[in-house]
């Protein structure tokens, strides 16, 4: 009896090329993926780190407790405001207090002054033998306005009481410089300036008060008031004031 043979079906087998494909794909999907997922993670924590973190925020650290740390730290930061705000509030109370004793300093030496001119008069007056003697006072000067044009006042009082009355004229002129010059001028020089000459006539006191007009080339540093009396034994008198604008 003959025998039957067996017929195997033939297996489909892969070539070599075809897997070694296969995988080099996957391999190549597997590190984009890890690539993307790896930018990802970069790119959230750059974010974390530079985001601005909020004012005056406290971290408590690991010894604090119930927040202790941020509760110590707001009233330091208050103790700080306060002792800023008692130190400006001394300052201002100290710059006050020497505004005022400076005011008060030159204020009492004016009135020194004034004594002392007051004495010397009476020296002059003993020495020349009249009865009466003449004082010029609070001299001021302001600006006008206008170029080179300013006004002044001033007092002229008798330091003798019942002397009677006193008569006659009062003349100004101003010093200073000019081309490099020390320059006098008076008043019935100077153009614009008005008026020329003061009478003078009164028992007590009188003010007078004008205004000078200066050459735009000169530079004032004295005013000089000369009284040039009429009545008998009334001495004649020159004072001379710094030029101070106010």
């Amino acid at each position: 009896m003959a025998r039957q043979r067996r017929i195997e079906t033939p297996k489909i087998v892969q070539s070599p090329s075809g897997a070694a494909h296969a995988a080099l794909i996957l391999l190549v999907l597997v590190a984009f993926a890890a690539a993307i997922a790896g930018a990802f993670s970069v790119g959230k924590r750059f974010r974390a780190e530079e985001a601005p973190k909020p004012p005056n925020e406290c971290v408590s650290t690991p010894g604090d407790t119930a927040g202790g740390g941020c509760d110590a730290l707001a009233t330091e930061v208050s103790n700080l405001k306060q002792q800023g705000i008692a130190l400006k509030q001394s300052q201002q109370i100290d710059r006050e207090v020497n505004r005022n004793l400076s005011k008060q300093l030159k204020e009492a030496q004016d009135e020194r002054l004034g004594l002392e001119k007051e004495v010397s008069f009476l020296r002059r007056l003993i020495q020349e033998g009249g009865r009466g003697i003449l004082q010029p006072k609070d001299l001021k000067v302001e600006e006008t306005g206008k170029p080179d044009e300013f006004r002044y006042n001033f007092t002229i009082r008798q330091l003798i009481q019942d002397f009677g009355e006193s008569v006659g004229e009062v003349e100004i002129q101003v010093i200073g410089w000019r081309d490099g010059k020390a320059t006098a001028l008076s008043l019935d020089k100077l153009k614009g300036s008005d008026p020329r000459k003061h009478k003078m006539k009164f028992k007590h006191f009188q003010s007078f008060q004008g205004s000078i007009k200066l050459p735009g080339d000169f530079e004032p540093e004295e005013l000089v008031v000369e009284i040039k009396p009429k009545t008998a034994e009334l001495i004649p008198v020159s004072e001379t004031f710094p030029w101070s604008v106010e």
